[in-house]
């Protein structure tokens, strides 16, 4: 059974909390700000600023707080502080029995991809791939305002539809094998996901369309986590494979040959495949119901919702 969270509304309080690394308060107030001008109101965690070496706190901590503000009442979604690493130590101590009591908008990226995996593997609920409150939200014009709140607040589909095809104007992406393909759209962080490979909260990827991303990596560490997946079984028939943005370290060579490789990397598989796609660490980026069944049509550069990710309350 799929699980959608309940829409969200104008004033509705949002819950922050921090999986993952450590959070700068001049950057949370930031968000709060941001959060604010979008008309809502927010409840931080109870050890947002907790840090335990290199998290945001220790288990404990991280696991409380999470279960607080989701049986929250007054919350009526969480968004994530920020990525880093730490949100994977979280999956085996969750209860998600309790979770799927209380199916609420969870929303972040990068890191919090293990999360929301995980979430879509135990229980089918639909979280959002989208921009975190002290990162994408505390810095000005990096948010995809229109598409966000859209998304979150169960707006017409026809509406968020026009939204998310807008992400086909870049002229950038290249299509290889183009065509109409659909499926539920299940991805984020390349490296996140690579190391789910051989877990318990790693996802079916059959028949799904798969959206890729990462920051900071090498070229020789994408192609070892691309390569850890098709070992995996991951490429062996999904819908489609979309590869957002890949942004490397500061390496000219590397950058230049980054396309090339992915373009020979995907070029005996039958399926479609898209390269830089306006997704990832970028101003502006894409985001998406992660579990959302959608549609891709390259040639008409159209992209639909084929159901709704929320439910109204």
């Amino acid at each position: 059974m799929l699980l959608k969270p309940q829409a969200l509304k104008q004033g509705d309080c949002l819950g922050i909390f921090a999986p993952a690394s450590p959070v700068r308060r001049e950057f949370v107030d930031k968000g709060h700000d941001y959060l604010r001008r979008s008309g809502y109101s927010y409840r931080d965690a109870g050890a947002l600023f907790a840090r335990d070496y290199h998290i945001a706190g220790d288990l404990n901590s991280r696991l409380n707080d999470f279960v607080k503000l989701l049986t929250d009442p007054d919350v009526k979604g969480l968004i994530a502080a920020r990525g880093g690493y730490g949100s994977m130590t979280l999956l085996p101590h969750l209860d998600y029995a309790l979770i799927s009591g209380y199916p609420k908008i969870i929303m972040g990226f990068s890191d919090i991809t293990a999360l929301q995996l995980a979430l879509w593997r135990k229980l089918k609920l639909i979280t959002f791939s989208g921009p975190m409150l002290a990162s994408e939200m505390a810095r000005a014009g990096f948010v995809n305002s229109s598409l966000l709140w859209a998304l979150l607040s169960g707006a017409d589909i026809e509406v968020i539809n026009g939204l998310f095809s807008a992400a086909f104007e870049s002229q950038d992406i290249e299509f290889l094998r183009p065509g109409s393909f659909s499926g539920r759209l299940l991805g984020g962080t390349l490296t996140i996901i690579a190391a789910l490979a051989g877990s318990a909260y790693l996802p079916d990827f059959s028949r799904k369309i798969i959206i890729l991303e990462d920051r900071g990596e090498p070229l020789y560490r994408i192609d070892r986590s691309l390569s850890q997946l098709r070992l995996s079984g991951v490429f062996n028939n999904p819908a489609a494979v979309v590869c957002g943005d890949f942004s490397l370290p500061d390496n000219r060579d590397e950058s230049l040959r980054l396309k090339t490789f992915l373009r020979e990397f995907f070029a005996d598989d039958d399926f479609p495949v898209l390269l830089n796609f306006p997704y990832g660490h970028i101003p502006q980026s894409f985001i998406f119901p992660q579990g959302g069944r959608m549609q891709f049509e390259c040639r008409e550069r159209k992209i639909s919702l084929l159901e709704a990710p929320v439910t109204a309350r």
